[in-house]
């Protein structure tokens, strides 16, 4: 989601979306009046059209062009890339893509995950600067490494890829997926935070604050490390977030999901002089503490006058402890002349149960958060049931009162594989399959399997143990499922 800093009320919403026939695209819809009303949806064009796209994340720049990243590839794994589409309509139409990096520039690692884009205000008429970070897909083998790409004419061409880490800042070895999660400041600064594990250094995982300095260099010190802490559910959603206050131009804050009390939580920690010291670490959500209720999925922002505005999904009134329980979205505020944050308060209006296809097809249970002339907009998303569904959420902070729609209905094809990890067959269940293809995690399809009666089993007993990818043909569409055999 994005809002329009010149104009609050327009506001633009982009997912993973079904198009019959087609494999997932990116789509948009826009709202003029604070999200009343909504645009038709808008798809955004496939580069081949053997590909498939993912991670959206979208910004306006100064001069009200609007940006979006997100991920176009082909499903076997060989070619694509991380592309921008610009829109100087709003969102109600986008340009030509323009290639960041190509999916197979780092040879073996695949830098096609997580493509967020943060945009440096510039002044006057001049092109804001863009970047660009992102990741090695989630199936690439340590040790893996963030990267880095930049813009200063509106897209129309990027510096060459480089590693955010550097020696003495190194991810390290262990980390699957380094993440950089980024953010600019009111004087057009770049910051980005990424975690790093390197034991003979310390012992914990931290995060390093990396500053991006002219002409493409960065600025580290060891005293911007957080240090982070292990998760007790491995399915948590534990991605993390940096926001820059708009009114404060050292003033920083990062959130993360941890685990310091047993269960996971959201914290909070902040730096008032650009990242060289950071304060202690506030728990967000006010639920009784150790309780094993899981708190995931949070996204932060600050307003124009330096509210911080925070949302998560949220499992306090779940019957049970853990993953699979059902959960609501909940958020809090930390005015700019308070030291802590509020009481929390509910965003949906329900809550949404726990449903297996979440492992399936996680990538759209997603969430956004920002706020404006104290009004807080919301959006998350779910596919249960085979169903994508798109809540917004506008919230009158003075009031209390939210209003929560249903903004998007996207029926997709129901589709299981089971068990997850398989021996040696794997159930096909779900309705209007047809075929089932497992390929490798190098786009080789090794087992083609035509299905004719439902529920229907694939013995998958000659294949070796590691990771698929089943491409599940149906008669709404194509599904890709990621599979493991034992």
């Amino acid at each position: 989601m994005a809002l329009d800093p010149s104009t609050p009320q327009h506001i633009v919403v982009g997912w993973m979306g079904t198009v019959p026939g087609v494999h997932t695209s990116i789509k948009t819809i826009v709202s003029y009046n604070g999200g009343a009303t909504w645009s038709a949806p808008v798809a955004i064009p496939h580069i081949a059209g053997t590909y498939t796209s993912a991670d959206v994340s979208m910004a306006f720049d100064h001069n009200n062009n609007l940006f979006m990243s997100y991920i176009d590839h082909s499903e076997n794994n060989d070619s694509g890339g991380v592309y921008v589409v610009m829109s100087t309509d709003g969102g109600l139409s986008w340009g030509a893509p323009s290639k960041v990096i190509d999916g197979y520039a780092d040879p073996g690692k695949a830098p096609l995950d997580r493509p967020w884009i943060a945009i440096g205000k510039a002044i006057g008429a001049a092109p804001d600067t863009l970047y660009v970070t992102t990741k090695p897909a989630p199936w690439i083998p340590v040790p893996n490494r963030p990267y880095f790409m930049m813009s200063t004419d509106s897209a129309q061409s990027w510096t060459p890829w480089r590693y955010i880490d550097t020696t003495g800042y190194f991810v390290g070895n262990d980390i699957q997926a380094p993440m950089a999660a980024p953010a600019t400041d009111s004087a057009g600064r770049f910051h980005c935070m990424y975690p790093v594990y390197v034991p003979s250094v310390s012992v914990y995982p931290r995060f390093i604050l990396a500053t991006h300095q002219l002409p493409n260099t960065f600025s580290y010190n060891a005293a911007y490390s957080v240090v982070g802490a292990a998760q007790v559910d491995t399915m948590a959603k534990v991605g993390y977030r940096l926001i820059c206050d708009p009114t404060k131009n050292n003033h920083l804050a990062f959130f993360t999901i941890t685990a310091w009390d047993g269960d996971a939580d959201v914290f909070c920690t902040e730096s008032f002089d650009g990242g060289n010291t950071w304060g202690s670490h506030q728990r967000v959500n006010d639920d009784a503490v150790g309780n094993g209720k899981m708190q995931d999925m949070v996204w932060a922002n600050f307003d124009e006058h330096g509210n911080i505005i925070a949302a998560w999904r949220d499992r306090r009134n779940s019957p049970d402890t853990g993953y699979e329980e059902p959960a609501e979205i909940w958020g809090a505020i930390k005015w700019a002349d308070s030291s802590a944050f509020s009481a929390n308060f509910q965003i949906s209006d329900t809550a949404a149960p726990y449903d297996s296809i979440y492992l399936d097809r996680a990538g759209n249970d997603f969430m956004n958060v920002a706020m404006a002339q104290d009004t807080m907009s919301a959006v998350w998303g779910d596919d249960r049931t085979g169903a994508l569904n798109i809540w917004f959420a506008r919230r009158d902070m003075a009031t209390g009162t939210t209003v929560v729609k249903n903004i998007v209905h996207e029926q997709t094809p129901i589709v299981q594989l089971f068990p997850d990890p398989a021996k040696t067959v794997l159930n096909v269940a779900g309705k209007d399959i047809t075929t089932v293809d497992l390929y490798d995690m190098v786009g080789r399809l090794l087992l083609h399997h035509a299905v004719h009666t439902l529920p229907d089993k694939i013995d998958i007993s000659k294949l070796r143990a590691g990771v698929y990818s089943a491409h599940i043909q149906t008669d709404q569409g194509l599904v890709t499922i990621e599979v493991v055999k034992q």
